[in-house]
């Protein structure tokens, strides 16, 4: 091989080589790795139909990113004043943020699920837990 051949091969190695460890991103992708986002609301509880009953909740999740596909762990607490219940461990979230901002999380239990979209500084979305009857324009601001 050439000496001009070696030295030309030598350098597409290193460019690679250095190519390959530098992360990649998307042009106009939000990075939310390792960020929590949170945001408090009230769910509307209707037990044996006789009167309605509405729950502060709050809800923060933390993302985990590798370009495009996203894991949340999320936490849950319902504070009524009264009395305070927190979920006894985390709910593991999986799902997609397009380009575009949106954002699409299930849990494989579907006991929560959320779909929104970036807007600015926010994250704004339906949130729906256990199946009943979603929230919608939940507002979460970034906390971490």
């Amino acid at each position: 091989m050439p000496r001009r051949s070696r030295l030309i091969l030598a350098a597409a190695v290193f460019a690679l080589t250095l190519a390959s460890c530098v992360p990649i991103g998307i042009p106009g992708l939000r990075f939310i790795d390792g960020q929590t986002w949170s945001a408090r609301f009230e769910v509307e509880v209707r037990p044996g139909n006789v009167t309605t009953i509405r729950l502060p909740v709050d809800l923060a999740l933390t993302f985990s990113q590798r370009l495009q596909d996203i894991t949340a762990q999320a936490t849950l607490q319902y504070n009524a004043g009264i009395f305070r219940l927190q979920s006894p461990n985390l709910v593991d979230l999986n799902g997609r943020l397009g380009v575009d901002g949106h954002l699409s999380l299930r849990s494989n239990s579907n006991a929560l699920n959320f779909d929104g979209t970036f807007i600015g500084d926010q994250l704004v979305g339906t949130v729906s837990i256990a199946g009943v009857v979603p929230v919608g324009n939940v507002t979460f601001t970034r906390t971490r």
